[in-house]
Order: structure tokens, then C-alpha cells, then sequence
């Protein structure tokens, strides 16, 4: 068995107690934590849990346009600050959810809108977003990173196929991105349950915390 079917195994008997259980599975770009994300929802069961994703709570245009770092001022803010997330409408998305509200996510260009079901007793919340949330809205954490050539080379396929960007812009802003996780959001992978790495050279647990959640 592979360190990733363990992990699903273990998360799975964790999640399979009858309670209400919120985590949050965040991590840099093109970590793999979205297809992880997805994986976990279907071992579990989609009439069980809901996965919201974070990445329609990313501020784009002319706001995001505004906005400068100190430390790096000639290069166009990425997504490692926790100013470029609309942070208040996601925690009240989530709480909405734990306190036995439906929501409609927001639709985004290569994501419909979806109801999701307050009574469904899991909510995987996944994407960058969730690393800048207050810790008390979860039980788990899981943090996904990967070195800069596997993100890199998973950004050219996704980001060209899902989100038809230019392969040339991927490769410009990819220098800035890793130097903004570097100094802005790498700090937060210590706050997880859970670390892993994804490499080309596989799956790996780089961390479990003492027992599982809090």
C-alpha cells in the first residue's frame, strides 16, 4: 500500500464516526491538493461530504491590480497574501455550512456554481485560501508542497488546458510566485496536521502531528 492510500485510509477512519467533521487541505499551486481533495470526497462518499474550493475567493482585476509588497515591489502580487482573499465571505460560507445552512458556491470560468448540503456531516475545504483562516473553524489540517521544476511543469499542463493561459506568461510570473511563497505563505505548513510532499519522485508524508486533529 502506497503512502497516499495509507493516508486516505486513515483520514477515512478518522471521518467515519458519525460526527460533524470540518478540514482544510491548502497548500502552494500546483502541489496536488486539489486532486487529493477529490479523492478523499469520493472514498468518503459525495452524499457524505462537501469540498468546497477556495479558489473563487481570490481577488483578480483592477483591486488586486492596486495592490504592492514592500518587499517586492516590481512584482505584481500573487496569491501568498492574505490581502488577495476574500477571507470574511469564505469563513462565513464555511460557518454558514457548520451551523446547518445550504450554500451556492460561486462559479467561476472552469467551475459551475453548486448547492451544497448543510445536512452532509464532512466539509473538505481545499485550496490557498484556507491557509489564512482562523484555525478553530477545523479539526484537520493538511498542507501539500512540491519543489519549484514539479510545480512548474504542472502549472504548463493545467493552467494552459484548464485555464487557457499563455505558456510564456506561466513561465514570466512563475519566478514571482515561488519567491512570494517563499517569504509570504511557506511559514503556515508548520501549522498542519499533516505535511506532504508530491515530487515526481512520488507521494510522501513529511509530517503527522501527535494524534489526529485537535
Amino acid at each position: 500500500m502506497s503512502d497516499e492510500e495509507k493516508l486516505l485510509e486513515r483520514l477515512t477512519a478518522y471521518l467515519s464516526d458519525d460526527q460533524k467533521h470540518t478540514l482544510h487541505i491548502y497548500g502552494h499551486g500546483a502541489s496536488g491538493k486539489s486532486t487529493f481533495a477529490r479523492k478523499l470526497q469520493l472514498i468518503l462518499g459525495e452524499e457524505r461530504a462537501n469540498l468546497l474550493a477556495t479558489d473563487p475567493y481570490v481577488i483578480v482585476g483592477e483591486y488586486r491590480d492596486l495592490l504592492s509588497s514592500k518587499d517586492f515591489p516590481h512584482q505584481k502580487v500573487t496569491a501568498y497574501l492574505p490581502a488577495v482573499h476574500e477571507l470574511s465571505s469564505l469563513e462565513r460560507d464555511i460557518r454558514a455550512l457548520q451551523s446547518g445552512l445550504d450554500i451556492l458556491t460561486i462559479g467561476t470560468a472552469w467551475a459551475s456554481s453548486l448547492r451544497l448540503s448543510a445536512q452532509k456531516p464532512i466539509l473538505i475545504v481545499e485550496g490557498m485560501s484556507a491557509a489564512f483562516l482562523p484555525k478553530n473553524l477545523f479539526d484537520l489540517s493538511i498542507c501539500f508542497h512540491t519543489d519549484e521544476g514539479t510545480e512548474l511543469e504542472r502549472r504548463l499542463a493545467r493552467d494552459t488546458a484548464v485555464r487557457g493561459r499563455d505558456v510564456h506568461w506561466i513561465r514570466q510570473a512563475h519566478t514571482s510566485r515561488r519567491q512570494q511563497y517563499e517569504h509570504y505563505y511557506k511559514m503556515y505548513q508548520e501549522e498542519a496536521d499533516f505535511l506532504i510532499s508530491q515530487t515526481e519522485e512520488g507521494f510522501g508524508i513529511d509530517k503527522i502531528s501527535n494524534g489526529l486533529g485537535k
